[in-house]
């Protein structure tokens, strides 16, 4: 009879790896002890703790807009015409500050308010929200990531939360199965299902992207992770995804980077894809849920060229959807890179999965261009005809004479940064949704001379009239970058990819 095995008996291989963690760990305490940061898990934790421990929701009126900031949450409040921020971050060249505020604009009397409910989530950037009309309004929150002051520490989430907008209360879902920890990621509400896909991670040593694709039924607070059939969107974070109807989805580029032996190279995609769902047995409400879905490549029109860090939002009364801004890198040697950015807003045709590049009207009036225009009626049916350019040519512009495919804006002599025809100036990773037929954009990075700065204004735009961008809060003087002038950001990487932790992607 062979001797018993001992069942815990450890590999060489296991203890070495196990003293390496060690090492590093304690190395990690003695350079947080030196920068007078605790471990980020232990703050964590204690934070949760403290907001559970809120007996009541308290309700406050800002006597101002909110401070400047990306990687927020955005979303239009499924029954009240008002916009719901969550979260989001700050960074200005030394030190980095993580939010969790839950704050509410009202656009017909211009004001924010701030809403502190028992049992918050602790603050994060780089998540995704998504708002239902249940049980009279519910925002629903996953993942994102925390990052230290000093930004030696990052954090990455796998918990969900639901927000109560009726009884002002925050819960968080224990539900097995779901989505490993990310940031970065993309979730997109397909009938009672949240879908979440793609996003990023970093232990500190290794970055990881991924392609998965999970589900999590509203109903039966149940997650499952798709196997979907076909060729789909490889390994991704900060890419666009959009509901189609009740039952679709599509996804278009996205940034990660890509290993080639020895060395890793920064790749931004500008691929589309669908994602067509079918029931399965008992149909999506019925017994277990079940789903069927199949990934097929799509897209025309004039699509954007590599470009990270774009803002989506999605006009459901409509079928289509609108992107603004994003950053491309431009190769300056074999070893830097240039974000050059965009003030461009794109809008698809949801049902066609085809691009068009929206002129406004104020702009159509002064345009001195040749290219003959294709015809689009506008949101609202019985308005006249829009123009909207859709040649080949990507340009950058909304109108008017044609501009370079990107373009990052200078400040004024009094540090302004102001957007050409009084619209939104060219930047990456900025909050945007759609509220009644209204486009409304707020924040987001400009990058410039290797400084990223955190920006605070706030846009509107008429999709009915399609005339002009309306400011809400103009942009202050930019402040002082804190930082050295040698830093950088890997420009359009991962900060443009709401991989904030590599700081991005909006």
């Amino acid at each position: 009879m062979g001797k018993k095995k001992n069942k815990n008996k450890v590999s060489g291989a296991v203890k070495t790896a196990a003293k390496t963690e060690k090492k590093l760990a304690n190395k990690l305490k003695k350079e947080l002890a030196n920068l007078g940061e605790e471990d980020i898990a232990k703050v964590i934790a204690e934070i949760e703790k403290e907001e559970a421990r809120r007996a009541a929701a308290t309700e406050k009126t800002l006597p101002g807009p909110p401070s400047a900031r990306a990687y927020a949450s955005l979303t239009p409040h499924p029954t009240n015409n008002e916009l719901i921020m969550f979260g989001g971050e700050y960074h200005n060249g030394q030190k980095t500050e993580v939010y969790n505020e839950l704050l509410f604009y009202n656009p017909v009397n211009n004001t924010w308010k701030k809403v502190k409910a028992p049992g918050a989530p602790p603050p994060r950037s780089a998540h995704q929200a998504v708002a239902t009309p249940a049980n009279k309004g519910e925002l629903w929150v996953f993942g994102g990531e925390f990052t230290s002051p000093s930004e030696t520490q990052f954090y990455h989430y796998k918990d969900l939360w639901c927000f109560s907008l009726a009884d002002k209360k925050w819960e968080k879902v224990s539900a097995p199965h779901g989505p490993s920890a990310r940031s970065g990621h993309r979730m997109a509400p397909v009938g009672r299902r949240l879908v979440v896909f793609g996003g990023y991670a970093d232990d500190g040593r290794e970055a990881r992207y991924f392609d998965d694709l999970h589900c999590f039924c509203l109903d039966s607070r149940t997650w499952t992770k798709l196997q979907p059939a076909g060729r789909g969107p490889s390994a991704r974070s900060a890419c666009i995804m959009l509901p189609v109807g009740a039952d679709g989805l599509i996804v278009y580029g996205g940034f990660s980077r890509v290993r080639e032996g020895r060395t890793e190279r920064t790749h931004t995609h500008t691929d589309m894809f669908r994602l067509a769902a079918r029931p399965g047995p008992g149909g999506p409400g019925g017994p277990g849920g079940h789903v069927g879905v199949t990934w097929r490549s799509t897209g025309s029109g004039a699509a954007p060229g590599p470009r990270a860090g774009q803002a989506a939002a999605v006009n459901t009364h409509s079928g289509r959807a609108y992107v603004f801004g994003g950053v491309t890198d431009v190769e300056e040697t074999e070893e830097e890179l240039k974000g050059e950015m965009s003030d461009e807003l794109l809008m698809i045709d949801l049902e066609t999965a085809k691009w068009h590049n929206v002129t406004l009207r104020t702009e159509q009036q002064s345009s001195q261009s040749p290219a003959q225009p294709e015809k689009v009626v506008s949101e609202d049916k019985q308005e006249e005809e829009v123009t909207v350019v859709t040649d080949e040519v990507f340009t950058m512009k909304l109108g008017g004479t044609a501009l370079p495919t990107s373009t990052t804006p200078s400040p004024s002599a009094d540090g302004v940064v102001c957007g050409r025809r009084g619209g939104p100036s060219a930047r990456m990773s900025a909050m945007m949704c759609v509220q009644r037929s209204t486009l409304y954009l707020y924040g987001g990075v400009l990058e410039r001379d290797e400084k990223q700065f955190y920006l605070s204004d706030m846009y509107s735009l008429d999709l009915h009239k399609l005339n002009e961008w309306k400011t809400i809060i103009a942009q202050p003087p930019l402040p002082d970058w804190l930082g050295s002038d040698s830093e950088t950001g890997d420009t359009g990487s991962d900060s443009s990819s709401d991989d904030s932790e590599d700081s991005d992607d909006d």
